[in-house]
């Protein structure tokens, strides 16, 4: 069936008959009473009720217990006077109005009804109605908006397990952003509520707060809290309660907002709608006869999620039997829509005991029906999250069938209770010659852990079927039971030798799962046996390192007896079970063995050591970075001394290696120096920063100092950009500021940046300038007012020149002002600056003065620097027109050489159209770039294709 047939099908198509029967909140029967007359008060309102009104009708009717007419008003503005209902033809009435006052005749007629008996329902804006009514605020308890205040009525809201009232002054009505929330039912014995969870989660709605009112007789059924995040109140607000006004009963729901996404997510809510029907039939009679359908959106995580939220199509539950019937013929490779609208219907359904044991029986009467392989398989799916003994009978006679038995046993794996397992076994059983079918029950056999299994599996040990007794052997594994431990031992003497890696590997995940819980000695034995079999070797070594996990106190001497020992095979496990049994109690004896191992195992004793922090360790690691020849030892013990140093000689020790080696060490080095952890690094560094007089050291230090963001060392540096000797030192002491000067630090960096003599210097501290500036993250605009404030004073065209890089680099829009008089300037020097500062821009917003340098300029370098960075502009606006992008680019290809045409061509594929194509072949006939030309080519023709 296609796919806008099937959602034709399942949203128009359910018959009142049908939603009846699956969980409707009420069964008719040919003698039950007459339909509860309800009359719904529209015509004006806030929200929109033409659209909420006629669900209101649908939802009520739609139980079977009412019938429902709407009394419409005139328009708002227009005369009222004709506009009085009959109350008193009706049991029930619901408030959907929020407009003109009522002409007095009405409000007469309606208090009348509810002092003799009738049942109100008001429904969300309807309490924002008659603020000035009494009678009529009496009967809502509380409402909202109008101008109500604290003449009103106090605020009532929930809190420490009790309504609270509120009489400080303030407005009336108040809702934060629209946003799905969880509801508490504050009273689960009320026969509106009887049955519910008591947490549920609601549709995307309004939740209303600050409501005010006389809040006479008023019961608190449900509540939501009103989360500040969300520009909430912070309390929990009632958005369920009941209120009585002489012999009215009154329900009052703040749910269902209805206005601009149709249909209404609020209204469409199961939560909505059942508490709706419940809350009108209460009101109407005094008693709820509905069930709680299947589906009801219980919360059952302490955060919600979307699969939180249930909401009933058209209003109305959907029908399992349509659902089912659109999967009976659903085949493999077809739109998997009616699978997907299964799975949603289980997955809402699966919470209730009934609702399951409903959704079992339909689901069982379509495995005996002729539907679909596909469709029985999508539906034995769901029994294996939901099916009961009930379904095993079934499920069974599918089992022996070549093409059901997979999805079958697929469903009896997961089935709790004897019955399922006893019918897969029977199934084991009277599956010889059958082997596909066979090794499936087997899988399936382990994957249950099935313990009655084993002695059927033992005996599939050694049948000759290929295949057969590879399968028992790994279920045998899966099911970890003291009889299949029994029955893999005696494989191990009895099976090919092929068959007894396999067994042993089972053997050992037994261990693992069972006997090492249970009995360790006897599983020591066991491990021990497996360590001297002719067995592969890693499965020697997992069989140690169990043994050493079953031998309590023996275990650290284990350990160390297989570290002095020189197969190093043995060293593995040994090494792996240190951290397991060996403390800072002990560990010494661990530390004294690591120097006389092979480099190996020295590597990967060395990682497992930071856990300690015993002076053994820091001295056995230190040792091993000063006295060990083997550069993968000095690393490992590099990486380790990051972790276990806690001394001023750590830090020491790791500048120096640091200074004096290269590569993978240096950089280990380094980085064991930036995370050392404990109090005291950072004043030793800033110490060593002062008093070490190693240039190599100094470097690191100041390289340090940047990396740890040493905020104490700002001072210090701004003196090594001036004072040291070394420009690579310098130049390091201007980067490092980058990571701890802030934006009030400015001034000072401008005036270090004009002291500096040296052009490297000065373009550093520029592009620090740059960096600093950009963490104020209060404007971006204005971030290079310090700048520009220094450029007013400064005279000296040199100053200017790398005042005007500085704006460059940093990129506020305002300085361009700046910038832009300096292109015509008299000075060459200072017209050079600035067209490095705009080449420098990191923005796109100086890209049509480039064209204009590109163009026009006289001197090379400006047009080469100027076309470059034009071009890098115009690929930083993808969201531009490919069309618009093109032409810009073709602009400039007169002006360009191959390395600016290759730039070019870079671009391209970022802005995949018909023009960037055209293009990028047209270039195709540049020799300098027909390489480049055909590749960008390529990528735009895959994309265009995408």
């Amino acid at each position: 069936m296609e796919k806008n047939k099937i959602k034709r099908f399942l949203i128009r198509g359910w018959a009142l008959g049908l939603f009846l029967v699956f969980l409707t909140p009420i069964t008719i029967a040919s003698s039950q009473p007459a339909a509860l007359k309800t009359l719904i008060v529209t015509g004006q309102n806030n929200h929109n009720w033409k659209i909420s009104s006629p669900i209101l009708k649908q939802i009520l009717e739609d139980t079977g217990l009412f019938q429902v007419d709407i009394a419409t008003s005139p328009a708002q503005g227009e005369n009222m006077a004709s506009f009085i209902p009959d109350f008193s033809a009706y049991q029930l009435v619901v408030l959907d109005y929020n407009g003109d006052e009522w002409p007095q005749a009405t409000k007469k007629s309606f208090l009348e009804f509810v002092r003799n008996g009738g049942g109100v329902v008001v429904y969300h804006a309807a309490d924002n109605a008659f603020p000035k009514w009494q009678e009529f605020n009496r009967i809502i308890g509380l409402g909202g908006w109008g101008n109500r205040d604290e003449k009103s009525g106090p605020y009532v809201f929930w809190k420490d397990g009790q309504a609270v009232r509120d009489t400080g002054p303030g407005i009336g009505g108040y809702h934060g952003d629209q946003h799905a929330f969880p509801i508490i039912n504050r009273d689960l014995s009320h026969p509106i509520t009887r049955g519910l969870p008591e947490r549920w989660m609601h549709a995307r709605d309004e939740l209303y707060s600050l409501l005010r009112g006389p809040a006479e007789n008023l019961h608190i059924l449900a509540t939501a809290y009103n989360d500040p995040k969300i520009r909430g109140t912070g309390r929990h607000e009632p958005v369920l309660f009941t209120i009585t006004y002489g012999k009215g009963r009154i329900f009052h729901t703040v749910l269902g907002h209805a206005m601009g996404e149709s249909p209404p997510p609020a209204m469409q809510c199961v939560g909505f709608i059942v508490t709706l029907q419940r809350g009108s039939e209460w009101a109407a009679t005094g008693e709820v006869t509905q069930q709680i359908p299947g589906d009801f959106p219980a919360l059952l995580r302490d955060t919600a999620t979307p699969d939180d939220v249930r909401k009933w199509t058209d209003f109305r539950p959907p029908s399992l039997k349509k659902i089912l019937d659109s999967v009976s013929s659903y085949r493999y490779g077809q739109s998997e829509e009616p699978l997907a609208i299964l799975r949603d219907y289980i997955r809402a359904y699966r919470n209730s005991p009934e609702s399951r044991k409903i959704c079992e029986q339909e689901l069982l009467a379509f495995l005996q029906s002729d539907a679909s392989l596909a469709g029985k398989s999508a539906v034995c799916r769901h029994l294996r999250e939901i099916g009961t003994s009930a379904s095993v009978p079934g499920l069974e006679k599918m089992l022996l069938q070549p093409e059901t038995s997979d999805p079958a046993r697929y469903a009896l794996e997961k089935i709790p209770g004897a019955a399922a397992e006893e019918a897969l076994i029977r199934g084991l059983s009277a599956s010889q010659g059958k082997s596909r079918i066979r090794l499936g029950i087997i899988a399936s056999l382990g994957n249950r852990r099935a313990k009655g299994a084993v002695p059927f599996l033992e005996k599939g040990l050694y049948a000759k079927q290929r295949g057969i007794p590879a399968a028992c052997i790994k279920a045998m594994g899966q099911i970890a039971s003291e009889g299949a431990i029994t029955a893999l031992l005696k494989a191990l003497d009895g099976v090919s030798d092929p068959l007894k890696s396999q067994a042993a590997s089972a053997l050992l995940l037994c261990m693992d799962r069972y006997l090492l819980k249970t009995d360790q000695e006897a599983a020591a034995k066991i491990y021990y046996r497996l360590v001297g079999a002719k067995l592969p070797l890693p499965i020697r070594q997992a069989a140690m390192r169990g043994q050493i996990a079953a031998s309590g106190k023996r275990a650290p001497a284990i350990i160390v007896n297989a570290l002095k020992g020189n197969d190093m095979a043995w060293h593995v496990p040994a090494i792996a079970m240190v951290k397991y049994c060996f403390d800072d109690s002990n560990i010494s004896e661990i530390c004294k063995l690591l120097p006389r191992l092979p480099t190996a195992s020295q590597v990967q004793l060395l990682a497992v050591l930071p856990q300690y922090q015993h002076k053994d360790v820091l001295a056995a690691v230190i040792l091993s970075i000063t006295e060990n020849k083997d550069l993968s030892v000095r690393i490992a013990a590099l990486k380790t001394l990051g972790k276990v140093g806690h001394n001023p000689q750590v830090v020491e020790l790791l500048l120096l290696h640091a200074a004096q080696t290269r590569g993978e060490e240096q950089m280990t080095a380094r980085s064991s120096l930036w995370g050392l952890q404990y109090t005291g690094v950072n004043p030793v560094i800033l110490t060593n920063l002062v008093k070490q007089p190693d240039p190599a050291v100094q470097y690191e230090l100041l390289l340090c100092v940047g990396e740890r963001s040493i905020a104490e060392g700002l001072n210090l540096l701004l003196m090594k950009t001036r004072s040291s000797p070394v420009m690579k030192n310098r130049l390091q002491a201007i980067k490092s500021l980058k990571s701890i000067a802030s934006a009030s630090d400015l001034p000072r960096l401008v005036r270090i940046l004009l002291e500096l003599k040296g052009e490297r210097e000065q373009l550093e501290m520029a592009s620090t300038i740059a960096g600093v500036a950009a963490t104020d993250r209060t404007r971006s605009i204005g971030r290079a007012r310090v700048v520009m404030d220094k450029l007013i004073e400064v005279k000296d065209i040199k100053e200017r020149g790398i005042l005007l890089r500085t704006l460059g680099k940093i990129g506020d829009d305002s300085s361009l002002s700046f910038i832009r008089p300096a292109l015509s300037h008299e000075s060459p020097e200072l017209r050079d600056a600035a067209v490095r500062a705009l080449s420098e821009w990191p923005t796109a917003t100086p890209k049509e003065d480039l064209l204009n340098i590109a163009q026009a300029s006289t001197e090379p370098t400006h047009k080469i620097l100027a076309l470059r960075a034009y071009i890098r502009m115009v690929g930083m606006e993808p969201y531009k027109s490919p069309a618009l992008v093109v032409k810009s680019l073709k602009e400039v290809l007169d002006l360009s050489r191959p390395e600016e045409k290759k730039l070019v061509l870079g671009i391209l594929p970022v802005f995949a159209s018909d023009e960037a194509l055209q293009l990028a072949e047209s270039l195709a006939a540049d020799t300098a770039v027909a390489a480049e030309a055909r590749m960008a080519s390529d990528k735009i023709r895959k994309k265009l294709e995408k």
